[in-house]
């Protein structure tokens, strides 16, 4: 199993902040058995587009065999996501540690 890539976008992730974060994370798509880790603890805003390329690189990652996740939204990104319905698509845990754990246990499967 691949070692866990560590992401930690910060400021906005609109339709700027987004392309940049998806251009970090498509060629970790392609790649089979990824680990990601998105911390978004230094993240500020989350637009429509900014949560397209979560969704789109959770999507991908798990097609190849991989994890995603994601982990210390502010409690506006929390609302931002869950008005979406994001979050019963994304793996979303309170804490780094916690979203390593999760990582962790899917590498000993």
């Amino acid at each position: 199993m691949s070692e866990i890539v560590f992401l930690k976008p910060t400021g906005r992730l609109d339709a700027l902040g987004a392309r940049g974060l998806w251009e970090e994370l498509e060629p970790l798509t392609q790649m089979p058995q990824r680990r990601v880790l998105v911390d978004m603890s230094q993240a500020r805003y989350l637009s429509s587009e900014g949560l397209r390329v979560l969704v789109r690189a959770s999507k991908g990652i798990k097609q190849g065999g991989g994890k995603f996740v994601v982990c210390c939204l502010s409690a506006r990104l929390i609302e931002i996501v869950t008005m979406a319905g994001i979050d019963r698509v994304l793996e979303i845990y309170p804490t780094e540690r916690a979203a390593r754990q999760a990582l962790e246990t899917h590498a000993a499967l």
